[in-house]
């Protein structure tokens, strides 16, 4: 939103991963509040006529301008981000965008450099977000050019801070589309800084903490690996410090995708069988591992653990379960197989993931 626009004081434009949001000022407001609201905001400018969504601001919220202006960012976010629950993929991830439009998703909790991060790959590449990156089952981005929030010696609240105002680049003239996910990490002593490549569960169980609604989309899990599929892989982007994330990220842009992990979905559960299987929201398995979400949380179970929940649900029994251990891994040397089958079952029904009938 530009700065020389004249703005109505209950209509102040706001576009967040692609929702167009009305922040409604309560007129009483100062004309100084506005204009620092209107400042921080001016590169998340939207041409929508009508918002999808409005907020309430009164005039008390911005006594404390600088408290007002971090807690205005807040409201937006989780304003954007409920709308678009259970639609697309909502990453707690910055983003950066190449020329021709690919983005990269730099995933992380709060706290991990995600600013940092953007401050300074966005100087070389667009600025997509410091915060949330919404990315649809066809990898469209819808970006989210947020104010930056900045940590100022000497001020008690992170600043909000215009992106061009940090000299953060405009998007590139072209659509936005995922092309990588990374997890940040930053290592001051490592010898070899750049991206590495993350087993599909590895990633999704690192990963699921720093998605939003995850329940709330179709087949959660297939969902996420899909996307990852057509990405080739999740990968670790370990730097020393953030001065050298903009030619990292050079190179992963430079790189060709890495080979897509297989992985399928779990078989349903049989009706038939001595158990009761205990329901999950969705799971997939891959190279005999699993992941599971019930509940909102997810599990990752090793090969043997896998091996006993896939027969669990197929309907088998101890002894079929044991038979078919033996099998996959050979005789143990030290411990009867049976043995180590119920005590797999007995950990897997403590995680209320078996159930007996």
């Amino acid at each position: 939103m530009k700065e020389e626009a004249v703005l109505r004081r209950s209509d102040i434009a706001i576009e967040a991963l692609g929702v167009a949001i009305d922040a409604d000022v309560e007129a009483s407001t100062p004309d100084q509040v506005l204009t620092a609201i209107t400042h921080a905001w001016r590169d998340c400018d939207t041409s929508a006529e009508t918002a999808s969504r409005r907020l309430e601001l009164p005039a008390e919220m911005f006594r404390d301008l600088e408290q007002g202006l971090s807690d205005l960012s807040t409201r937006v976010t989780l304003e954007a981000l409920d709308a678009l629950r259970g639609t697309r993929l909502l990453l707690h991830a910055a983003g950066v965008a190449a020329p021709d439009g690919r983005v990269l998703a730099m995933v992380g909790p709060s706290g991990r450099g995600k600013t940092t991060a953007s401050r300074h790959a966005g100087r070389r590449f667009g600025y997509v977000s410091d915060e949330s990156v919404a990315v649809d089952a066809n990898l469209t981005v819808w970006p989210y050019r947020k104010p930056l929030s900045v940590i100022v010696e000497g001020k008690s609240v992170k600043q909000q801070i215009a992106p061009s105002d940090l000299g953060l680049l405009p998007l590139p003239d072209a659509p936005l589309h995922l092309s990588g996910i990374t997890l940040l990490d930053r290592d001051p002593a490592t010898t070899s800084p750049g991206a590495q490549h993350v087993d599909l569960i590895d990633a999704i169980c690192e990963m699921t903490p720093q998605i939003s609604y995850l329940p709330e989309l179709p087949n959660p899990l297939q969902y996420v690996a899909r996307i990852v599929d057509r990405l080739g892989a999740v990968t670790r982007l370990i730097y020393r410090d953030a001065t050298d994330l903009p030619d990292l990220i050079t190179e992963m842009f430079a790189a060709p995708a890495p080979a897509a992990q297989s992985w399928s979905a779990a078989p349903p559960a049989s009706p038939a069988g001595p158990w009761e299987v205990s329901p999950v929201d969705d799971a997939i398995l891959v190279d005999g591992r699993a992941c599971i979400l019930q509940d909102g949380t997810v599990t990752a179970l090793d090969e043997r653990g896998c091996l006993v929940w896939v027969k669990y649900r197929e309907g088998a029994t101890v002894t079929e379960i044991t038979d078919a251990a033996v099998a996959a891994f050979g005789t143990p040397a030290h411990a009867s197989a049976r043995a180590l089958i119920e005590q797999t079952i007995d950990e897997l029904r403590a995680h209320g993931l078996l159930s007996t009938r």
